[in-house]
């Protein structure tokens, strides 16, 4: 009988599959990480120093050669220092430390110094410091694959560590000098170790948790809304015996199997004792005052730092969305970004996601994927802090994690339960669905995770090398999603090393320039005119030189940053030009408009 043939396969026949399928698994993990890498390391090399990753150097090099933590106000120095840690193998590098910047932690003056201006070598500088962070990324998409086989199995772990590898927005800032990829891969890490410690409880699993909880808090100063979630976690439930997966399970466990309360709570306090001298050995063990004029008090620059991020969040730093320029921020900033910058294929996978986590009926288990995610949201949407989609970065990996339970299509046909009000509708198309067996063939789990892995490779593939600029149909792609969202999102200076090679080759010279970056284009070799610019030549906004309602001939090079006029809400200086489709596109970032006589 066909059943009894398939029963009863040699051993050796067996043993030959499986070892072909865990080499072909293997295979393609492999292959997802080296792409990672290769790609991060492209790009580590040919996209210009980005708006702020001189700040960030700056900052962590200093903090190694003089231990004085005084630029550290805006971030905490972890990720600073570990992106300063290869510099140690140039010669000393000059330090302005006699320039007033210095004396009262202007960084922003410090750092151009430093990299523009004492004759240090900045190409090297700058691709040196984003070593540390390909090598975070790559981490953070390998512990990805980790996590999720742990909760779905190996199909899981992949298709989880293809939503991180192949994700634009992660590859995008995974080779920038900057907290934001460092503090992705540190929230996630703290995130693990807090569920490993819920499976199974012990002093030293408290001991190893304190200290990633700790790195995270260094890392950067939005992770402390994190460290409230991940101690709210510990705190509120009972631990999961080992071995099981759900806490549902975890609740008809037998009670000798749960942690008792009294060493929990230790535990906790141990932990948080931990993090904390981790986060202040960051600092150097300073003590500095927390308020101008105060008594200083260990962490006094983490805690002042703490309490400028709370006045930015209130409003004060110019967004742009939509046309529109605020310094109060919009709801619907976030949501909006996040709609048009992840790709199609990675929101139908979280579509599925959600049914997927119905149609198990174990919704509790995925709470230390969730929660993270929703308090931090919580948090984002009310934010006047609106300055791109990088802010988002923390919770995708969660997210992809938990994704990465994804169900067949017909699994989901026959075990979804939906809100009554959407009862009749998803009826319907499960009736569709089944009417339709041929169909079902094709999707089950695998396949559909399959199918969902090549569509966001091609996707990110088609975007590359330009990941940072990458959005999806629904903004309109690279080339209009300017529109919608601008500055980190699209354009942060990280093209001018290709406007140079631009210019070069089709022997434009003498052109009109409205740089964004803190980059010089003169270091560069690039023969301009200035027009108003962001940080350079700002004062040309008030009186730019040229006719704004009819422009003199000759090329114009404008930023998509400036396009958009992001500090104006008078958006008056470059109206002529958006209303116009450019001649030419530098890596999606820089406009080239021709202007006839």
């Amino acid at each position: 009988m066909p059943v009894l043939r398939q029963r009863f396969i040699p051993h050796s026949q067996f043993t030959i599959r499986h070892s072909l399928f865990s080499n072909w698994r293997r295979c393609l993990m492999l292959a997802l990480l080296l792409w990672a890498f290769g790609a991060l390391m492209f790009n580590a090399r040919a996209q210009s120093p980005t708006m702020d990753e001189q700040n960030h150097i700056a900052r962590g090099y200093t903090l190694l050669r003089t231990g004085d933590p005084r630029l550290s106000v805006e971030h905490p120095p972890l990720i600073n220092a570990l992106e300063a840690l290869p510099l140690f193998m140039l010669s000393p590098l000059r330090l302005p430390v006699d320039d007033w910047a210095w004396d009262v932690g202007e960084w922003y003056r410090f750092a151009d110094l430093f990299l523009w201006q004492m004759g240090n070598p900045v190409e090297v500088i700058v691709f040196l410091a984003r070593l540390p962070v390909v090598a975070l990324t790559v981490l953070l998409a390998a512990l990805a694959f980790r996590w999720a086989r742990e909760l779905w199995g190996s199909p899981g772990g992949l298709f989880a560590l293809a939503l991180v590898a192949l994700d634009p927005n992660i590859l995008a800032h995974g080779s920038l000098a900057t907290t934001d990829l460092g503090q992705t891969t540190t929230v996630f890490i703290a995130g693990y170790a807090v569920w490993r410690m819920a499976q199974q409880p012990s002093w030293g699993g408290y001991v190893l948790t304190g200290l990633a909880m700790g790195a995270m808090l260094a890392s950067k100063l939005s992770a402390l809304l994190f460290f409230g979630v991940f101690i709210t976690l510990l705190c509120g439930l009972n631990s999961v015996p080992k071995g099981l997966r759900s806490l549902s399970a975890a609740a008809s466990a037998p009670r000798d199997a749960r942690l008792p309360l009294l060493h929990r709570l230790g535990g906790i306090a141990l932990l948080v004792l931990l993090a904390m001298t981790v986060l202040w050995a960051a600092y150097a063990f300073q003590c500095s005052p927390a308020v101008q004029g105060g008594a200083a008090v260990p962490l006094g620059t983490y805690w002042r730092g703490v309490r400028s991020i709370f006045v930015q969040a209130q409003g004060g730093r110019p967004s742009y969305l939509l046309g529109e320029t605020s310094v109060h921020g919009w709801y619907a900033y976030f949501p909006i970004a996040f709609a048009v910058k992840t790709p199609l294929a990675t929101l139908v996978a979280l579509l599925l996601a959600v049914l997927s986590m119905l149609a198990r009926k174990a919704w509790r288990a995925d709470i230390f994927l969730l929660a993270p995610v929703l308090a931090y949201w919580g948090v984002a949407v009310q934010s006047a802090l609106n300055l791109g989609y990088r802010h988002l970065l923390p919770t995708l990996p969660f997210l992809y994690v938990w994704a990465a339970q994804l169900l067949g299509l017909a699994e989901l046909a026959s075990h979804t339960s939906v809100p009554a009000i959407l009862a009749p509708l998803w009826h319907k198309c499960v009736k569709i669905v089944r009417e339709r067996h041929w169909l079902l063939l094709g999707f089950r789990a695998f396949s559909l995770k399959a199918l969902l892995g090549l569509w966001l490779a091609l996707t990110c593939v088609g975007i590359a090398p330009h990941f940072l600029a990458y959005f999806n149909a629904l903004g309109g792609g690279p080339a209009n999603g300017w529109r919608i969202v601008a500055d980190s999102n699209i354009d942060w200076g990280q093209d001018l090393k290709r406007l140079r090679d631009y210019l070069a080759e089709h022997e434009l010279g003498g052109v009109r320039l409205s740089w964004f970056g803190s980059s010089y284009p003169e270091f560069y070799g690039i023969d301009y005119d200035p027009l108003p610019g962001l940080p350079h030549h700002f004062d040309l906004w008030a009186a730019p030189p040229f006719d704004m309602q009819q422009p003199e001939p000759g090329i114009y090079v404008i930023s998509v940053s400036n396009l958009v006029e992001i500090p104006f809400e008078d958006k008056r200086v470059f109206a002529y030009f958006r209303q116009r489709e450019p001649d030419a596109r530098v890596g999606y970032s820089i406009y080239v408009y021709k202007v006839p006589p």
